[in-house]
């Protein structure tokens, strides 16, 4: 009968590029900026010019044109007209992007995509349709109206132009240079001299030059090397400290801290490995080369083509096929990162005790009063976090026009576990309920009728909410979860898995913690488990190991731990004992086989894993114009108040006593400076997606405002020498107190008549 291969319909076709390009126009002009780099090569000078016509309510236009090597009608069909055909010449080990054989395909997701093109003075075009559908490209001779419609005197070229349907958003122009100018991925294109990207706007031909400036800063690292494991892999890696630091999250393309996670010429990542939630780590940027990753892209490819079996070295694919970076499941992801990780782990650690020195010693007053706002707060702060998890308002891609979704956007389901999803309904479409329909059938069962009720939101007044039910039928299978409710639709991808397992063990390639951060009850003994391949015991020819803490207050107990083979976790296994004796102590522990090291970081509070989710402390710090920032470490949220800042110092006297801390004055200042905080982090978690309005550029850009807005507030509405006056009579009042206790009493009593009338 012979072997038949799986049709790739239209349908998978937009899941994928939908996917892909999350309704981001930018995500699309990186893929063509790119490509068209890439055209050029290494070593060749270059012009690309991307046009954008801006309108509303109406398709819109982007352009993009390059002077490079073009592509004949051949080339164009196996280029674009397949799937996972390679041919960038990445396959070939050409200093190219690549790798994934979707490219410029998935800019179908925004609209028709027609590519045209000029290459041995043949003039090529094809249109790529929304559902990846194609005519027969065309290919004839080029004409000089040819050469004029694109621009292209001479020689060869590229023009791609896609019709961006009008429900995709129309970024502003100087958006879109921001945007350009600051993407990470683009930021060795943007610095190159022989590259020159323009962006023009095609409304009023105004044009500007994408550029991006490396700055000068201090060099703390510079370090070549090998990752373990894999023959071949070498790395070098540079960190830089900023002079201010910085408070972007990860999600933020444009963000200038992070270390650039580079192959031969790809930028993949930008990155603070497990150290995003530490501020600390913000001050730092950097990057770190390794070709080996596109080696064991192209080896992956390689042997998946020829039907051959993977090693456990490179399993699956390190590049992500969604464009997001680097698959951090990979083993050679995670080897490089143990690698690299220590050189910015000691930097954080040095800004760390920076930051405990600068602490301020509350007053016992104070104290109480910020652990119960702490506790109060961090309840309403997770109470609105909550709402808008389950609200769906925040984290995945949506529009402000949405009426319709599906909540969450495109679930997991786990043989024998029944799931129940939301669908959440603006009420202004006029409907009571909602009909579903699942395509193809047997993959689930839907355990409701096909027609659901609606019924008022719990929290917003302008939507509906529906229930479905759903149970797996068929494992590692997926369907198409319909939603209709008038005139609007929904649709999400069902994905059914096997039911849930404890994963095959994976063993260490050097000795580690089981985990590299601890967070551990006061005064509650726990064994940490230490884990060491049979490789290095075999190596080092011994099985104890030494392990030694930084800080008096976690105890190791024994100075050596005896490791022995675990057959569960395939590798050599050992308990380290520890007692965490101080409450907030902090320490890292440092494991040592013969010349082999591992370390773990540690903290103890009062709770295991928990504690307070919210903290409040005053620091003796100053960090440009911020006057808080949030560090996070687990569960726990520290929101630190920096005592040094202008606007702050004023009402808290100097430091580092700040005597005037427990003043009504003081007490507004830092209750402002809170709640300010806390509505940060709420907006952060609910604007979070991409395409969204972005919250932590918003917050920054309105800190900007503030801190000017604020000194002239404060000069003209509150006098400087009244509120020095008003401080200095408290204290004196204070101290007069303590001298003679009568003097209060004298100082309030009732004025008589008779002085009362003189006065007047």
């Amino acid at each position: 009968m012979g072997k038949h291969r799986l049709s790739y319909g239209s349908r998978a076709f937009k899941q994928d590029a939908n996917h892909a390009m999350k309704g981001d126009i930018v995500r699309g002009l990186i893929e063509l900026i790119t490509n068209a780099d890439d055209a050029y090569g290494s070593d060749s000078s270059g012009k690309i010019r991307v046009e954008v016509e801006h309108r509303r309510g109406k398709s819109w236009n982007v352009i993009v044109r390059d002077r490079a090597k073009g592509m004949r009608k051949a080339l164009m069909v196996r280029a674009i007209g397949h799937i996972g055909t390679r041919t960038s010449g990445f396959e070939s080990g050409a200093s190219v992007r690549g790798n994934l054989g979707r490219g410029a395909k998935d800019l179908a997701a925004f609209g028709p995509v027609k590519f045209e093109s000029i290459c041995e003075d043949y003039y090529s075009m094809m249109v790529l349709e929304p559902d990846g559908s194609f005519d027969e490209p065309v290919e004839k001779r080029a004409t000089d109206r040819d050469r004029s419609d694109l621009g292209i005197p001479r020689g060869a070229g590229t023009v791609v132009t896609v019709a961006v349907d009008e429900r995709f958003r129309c970024p502003q122009h100087r958006t879109l240079v921001d945007r350009l100018s600051k993407h990470y991925q683009l930021r060795d294109i943007n610095s190159d001299p022989r590259r020159e990207l323009t962006l023009v706007d095609l409304n009023d031909s105004t044009t500007d030059g994408i550029r991006y400036g490396h700055s000068s800063l201090d060099e703390v690292v510079r370090r070549n090397g090998n990752i373990p494991g894999y023959e071949g892999a070498a790395f070098a890696i540079t960190i830089y400290r900023a002079p201010e630091r910085y408070e972007h999250p990860s999600s933020d393309a444009g963000r200038p801290e992070g270390i650039l996670v580079k192959g031969r010429r790809a930028i993949y990542e930008n990155t603070l490995f497990s150290f995003e939630g530490n501020p600390h780590a913000h001050w730092f940027m950097g990057s770190l080369a390794c070709d080996y990753i596109d080696i064991l892209a192209l080896e992956f490819d390689e042997i998946e083509a020829k039907s051959g079996e993977h090693s456990p070295l490179n399993p699956m694919p390190i590049i992500s096929r969604s464009r997001d970076g680097l698959v951090h499941d990979h083993p050679f992801y995670k080897a490089l990162v143990t690698t690299v990780e220590p050189f910015l782990a000691e930097l954080v650690r040095i800004e760390e005790r920076k930051a405990k020195e600068s602490e301020v010693r509350e007053s016992a007053r104070l104290r109480r009063a910020l652990d119960s706002l702490g506790r109060d707060l961090g309840q309403l702060v997770d109470a609105d976090l909550r709402e808008i998890e389950e609200d769906g308002l925040g984290g995945d891609k949506g529009t402000s026009e949405e009426s319709l979704r599906i909540i969450p956007g495109n679930p997991v389901l786990y043989m024998g576990e029944d799931k129940t999803i939301s669908v959440v309904a603006l009420r202004a479409l006029g409907a009571s309920s909602l009909c579903i329909e699942v395509d193809p059938e047997g993959v689930v069962q839907v355990l409701d009728p096909l027609q659901i009720p609606l019924t008022d939101h719990p929290r917003r007044a302008d939507c509906l909410i529906g229930r479905i039910h759903l149970r797996p039928l068929m494992e590692d299978e997926e369907t198409l979860l319909t939603v209709q409710c008038a005139e609007a639709e929904a649709v999400a991808v069902i994905h059914v898995r096997p039911e849930r397992e404890v994963p095959d063990p994976v063993p260490p390639i050097r000795l580690e913690f089981e985990r590299p951060r601890y967070q551990l009850a006061h005064g509650r003994c726990r064994s940490l488990m230490l884990r060491a391949p049979v490789e290095v015991i075999n190596k080092e020819d011994t099985t104890l190991a030494r392990v030694i803490s930084s800080d008096q207050g976690i105890v190791v107990i024994g100075s050596e731990v005896q490791l022995d083979f675990d057959e569960d976790e395939l590798c050599f296994v050992g308990r380290v004992k520890v007692d965490p004796r101080v409450l907030g102590a902090r320490a890292t522990l440092t494991a040592s086989l013969g010349e082999e090291q591992a370390e773990c970081a540690v903290v103890v509070a009062q709770q295991e894993g928990g504690g307070p989710r919210l903290v409040i402390k005053i620091v003796d710090e100053v960090q440009g114009r911020y006057r808080a920032y949030l560090e996070r470490d687990g569960d726990l949220t520290v929101i630190k108040i920096l005592g040094g800042h202008s606007a702050i110092k004023r009402y808290l006297g100097p430091a580092p006593d700040f005597p005037n801390q427990d003043l009504p004055s003081a007490r507004l200042v830092i209750a402002e400076i809170v709640a300010g905080e806390a509505a940060r982090l709420v907006m952060e978690r609910k604007h979070r997606a991409p395409g969204d309005l972005d919250g932590p550029a918003f917050y920054s850009e309105h800190l900007l405002y503030l801190e000017k807005y604020l000194a002239r507030c404060h000069k003209l509405l509150v006098d400087t020498e009244a509120v020095s006056s008003t401080i200095d009579a408290t204290s004196l009042s204070r101290r007069s107190e303590k001298l003679m206790p009568g003097l209060k009493s004298q100082t309030e009593a009732p004025i008589d008549s008779d002085q009362s009338s003189a006065t007047n």
